[in-house]
């Protein structure tokens, strides 16, 4: 039988730290982009805020879906599915910005992130802090985690650093990612280079000073 990982994605992904950050901001026009499952669409949307969510994965958006929310603007596509100057408020969360393993596809995804925010919109979005070498703990060991009868676990196959490679296992399934660690000073020039001012820089999601210890690298930008 084949895992569900979309709709297991929840059960794995239970922290909502994140998702908490983000509806914290100050937008009423948002655009999630990278959506998943809908969790941070739906929150934003609960609190009367119009919220058009975009992933490409079909799978990830029935499950969205199923959820009940008909005031979610759900679309299947990538950033460039965004409408022009349409919201004030864009979000990656779930580490989407680290899917971008290019610099020519994560430039892409922040200039169509720039054509979609009205002028003085705000763009936040988190990725995993590389001083803090998160891939060295994706080992059998220590992310193994139980889904119903099935067992899921990452483990790296490989670091050459922006991009790191590793495996997910779902029982005897395995498919195989990679991630780009960006650090502070790439992405800081990648965002002035798209239009972009970085007005704030988190090591956590309470807001706490990025260090060489943070586990992420939590960015705030205006257009």
């Amino acid at each position: 039988m084949t895992f569900d990982f979309q709709a297991s994605y929840d059960e794995l992904n239970p922290a909502d730290h994140d998702y908490r950050f983000y509806a914290a901001l100050p937008g009423s026009r948002v655009l999630d982009l990278g959506c998943g499952t809908g969790t941070l669409a739906l929150l934003m949307a609960a609190s009367g805020r119009s919220v058009v969510a975009i992933d490409p994965d079909p799978e990830m958006l029935r499950v969205a879906r199923t959820k009940g929310a008909s005031d979610v603007d759900w679309r299947l596509g990538y950033s460039s599915a965004a409408t022009s100057s349409s919201v004030d408020l864009a979000v990656m969360s779930g580490h989407v910005a680290q899917v971008f393993t290019s610099d020519d596809a994560w430039a892409a995804v922040l200039a169509d992130l720039h054509r979609a925010l009205v002028p003085g919109g705000t763009l936040a979005f988190e990725t995993r802090n590389p001083a803090a070498r998160a891939w060295e703990r994706w080992t059998r060991a220590d992310t193994l985690r139980t889904v119903g009868d099935v067992e899921f676990w990452h483990e790296t196959v490989d670091v050459s650093l922006p991009l790191v490679t590793y495996d997910t296992f779902a029982g005897q399934e395995a498919d195989r990612d990679v991630l780009a660690f960006r650090d502070e000073s790439s992405i800081r020039a990648s965002l002035v280079e798209a239009g972009f001012e970085v007005t704030a820089v988190y090591g956590d999601w309470d807001r706490s000073p990025l260090t060489g210890t943070s586990p992420e690298i939590i960015v705030i930008a205006q257009r």
